[in-house]
């Protein structure tokens, strides 16, 4: 994988939880992804990726995380039944301002990246491409941790 594909990605998710949030992120030591093995994830953000490059990138979190995220944009009298939808729809649209972010700090590749897809559930699944490694970069928020999870061939 070369990372002058995926640095962007992980920058633009730094800087996108910084601007739109104001949380400051740290991150720990990367790893490959066993994918077959059970994740602690609830929330996964999901971009393909297809061009000079392709692949999968995810932003995963858990429902705290989203829960707080929501707060922190002004949507705090959302009722209780109505929360995991609407983080969902968070995570989305911060999954797709990720992605324009990312793909606009490379000029000369291209790339095209699907409408974003939020997938929730305890150990909920992701089809990774086959025969390519799964990096994973975690890192660690004021308010719980999430990670940016990559796969290009």
């Amino acid at each position: 994988m070369d990372v002058k594909v995926i640095n962007p990605f992980l920058n633009a998710t730094l800087n996108t939880f910084k601007q739109m949030f104001q949380i400051e992120s740290n991150n720990k030591e990367p790893f490959v992804v066993d994918i077959k093995s059970g994740h602690q994830w609830e929330i996964s953000g999901i971009l393909g990726i297809t061009g000079d490059y392709s692949g999968v990138v995810s932003v995963r979190l858990h429902k705290i995380l989203a829960f707080k995220l929501l707060e922190l944009s002004g949507l705090t009298d959302i009722p209780e039944n109505e929360k995991l939808d609407m983080s969902q729809e968070l995570v989305s649209e911060f999954t797709n301002i990720v992605s324009g972010n990312a793909v606009s700090s490379m000029p000369g590749i291209n790339l095209t990246v699907s409408p974003p897809v939020t997938i929730t559930g305890k150990d909920h699944v992701i089809s990774w491409p086959k025969n390519y490694p799964v990096v994973g970069i975690p890192f660690s928020t004021p308010y719980g941790p999430y990670e940016v999870d990559v796969c290009f061939k």
